[in-house]
């Protein structure tokens, strides 16, 4: 795959968010007016192409639609092409001139800084270079021991100091090793920091103040990486690190996995800095020179986003559909559908029968039920027959005794509410008993 085809394909996000949206825009006006060039305004600083940036590119298209009398508005893409182009200029390349030379990289923690370590490694390496690592980013966890990875695939030296020692110290002592051992590029790793992180700023100083003085004559490349998903925000970061360091360019990572790609157009127009280098893919090969042509003809390719319309769509080609059976997926759903109409009376005859054959078996001889099932109703004498146990001086005689009360009929039923009293008028004479004998004696 080529430089441009990975670009291309790297921008592919970023096109179809940007790019085809200025497309749809313009494709929606009939004239070319005030409002339309609000609205391209508005679509370019949603892109991240910043604020800034975006007015700028506005300015300049209505001096150019009035200077050369264009009255179609799908023709002002053609002119936002022309105008990026102007605003990436000309490329710039590493400054690599000097044995050694020095790339000092910088930036916050998740930018990517150690995998771009790694890949620089990696090309310089393939190109015949000699090349040392000084790994002074010493206070993050474990960050010499991943460096050393990379440096050991690649097959370069690194030069390292025990966790929490000096960055400084190290930068040194990889300067005094590139040049004792002839090395021609000696690439410094640094700690992440934040602007807010002041001791950090301050070593970061201190690092370039070592460089200049021990590298003296030697040409300096000061890279500050940035994460392309963070938009405007890499911005921030850029204008934050070049108050400490020299920054000489910028190296935008995951590019690849981000509609923001108009932070390229941002970053130079804003504040001068140059794109060097592009992350598009995860691969080792996949860290690009930058080269604004190639950028600029992949962002408004319209092959290309024809092509990412199909893919999205999950569009196949004619030969792909002509190879296709189309008998196959007719003739089994008649089969199946005459085998089902041909089943269908046969097993509904059974069904019926059984249903009426299932009831005799739950009903019970009628013998059986008149002999040993019969409730036999109790005689009312027999249903108080309480006080027996009494001795007979305290029986109470069989004429006053209470009769048991018959269960009243289901019409009759009163409510709960009212059955409450009568349940306590027969309890009384019960509650009385044995000691309320004694009670009426005396």
């Amino acid at each position: 795959m080529g430089i441009f085809q990975k670009i291309r394909d790297g921008l592919r996000k970023t096109r179809n968010s940007v790019i085809k949206g200025l497309r749809k825009l313009l494709g929606s006006f009939t004239k070319i007016d005030e409002d339309l060039f609000e609205q391209l305004e508005e679509t370019m600083i949603m892109g991240d192409m910043g604020a800034e940036t975006a007015i700028e590119i506005c300015d300049k298209l209505r001096e150019r639609v009035k200077e050369r009398g264009i009255t179609d508005p799908n023709d002002i893409m053609g002119l936002i092409q022309e105008i990026t182009s102007e605003m990436l200029g000309e490329d710039e390349e590493l400054n690599l001139s000097t044995t050694p030379s020095i790339i000092l990289v910088i930036g916050v923690n998740g930018a990517g800084k150690t995998t771009t370590i790694g890949k620089l490694c990696h090309q310089y390496k393939q190109e015949g270079k000699r090349v040392i690592v000084a790994a002074a980013d010493t206070f993050r966890a474990a960050a010499i021991d991943q460096l050393a990875v990379w440096t050991d695939r690649a097959g370069v030296e690194l030069v390292r100091h025990a966790e929490g020692s000096d960055p400084a110290a190290v930068v040194f002592d990889g300067i005094t090793a590139a040049k004792a051992r002839q090395c021609d590029v000696l690439i410094c790793d640094t700690a992440g920091r934040l602007h807010n992180k002041k001791n950090l700023m301050q070593e970061l100083a201190k690092i370039n103040r070592i460089i200049d003085r021990e590298a003296e004559g030697c040409a300096k490349e000061c890279l500050l990486v940035l994460d392309a998903t963070t938009g405007q925000n890499a911005v921030n970061q850029a204008r934050l690190f070049q108050e400490v360091a020299p920054i000489t360019g910028i190296v935008l990572t995951k590019l690849d996995g981000t509609a923001k790609g108009g932070i390229v157009i941002s970053i130079k127009n804003e504040l001068g800095i140059p794109v060097k280098l592009i992350g598009v893919g995860e691969g080792i090969d996949d860290l690009q020179k930058f080269e604004a042509k190639s950028f600029v003809d992949a962002l408004f390719d319209r092959e290309a986003e024809a092509s990412d319309e199909t893919a999205s769509a999950g569009y196949k080609p004619e030969d792909e559909t002509e190879d296709l059976p189309q008998e196959e997926e007719t003739e089994p759903a008649e089969e199946i559908a005459a085998e089902v109409t041909e089943e269908l009376p046969e097993e509904e005859e059974p069904a019926e029968a059984a249903v009426p054959a299932a009831e005799p078996e739950f009903t019970a001889p009628a013998a059986y039920a008149a002999e040993e099932h019969e409730p036999e109703e109790a005689p009312v004498s027999e249903a108080v027959p309480a006080s027996e146990w009494l001795p007979e001086e305290e029986r109470i005689p069989a004429g006053e005794r209470i009769p048991a009360e018959e269960p009243a009929p289901a019409e009759e039923t009163a409510s709960p509410a009212e059955e409450q009293p009568e349940p306590q008028e027969e309890e009384a004479p019960k509650k009385r008993g044995f000691f309320g004998f004694f009670r009426r004696k005396k």
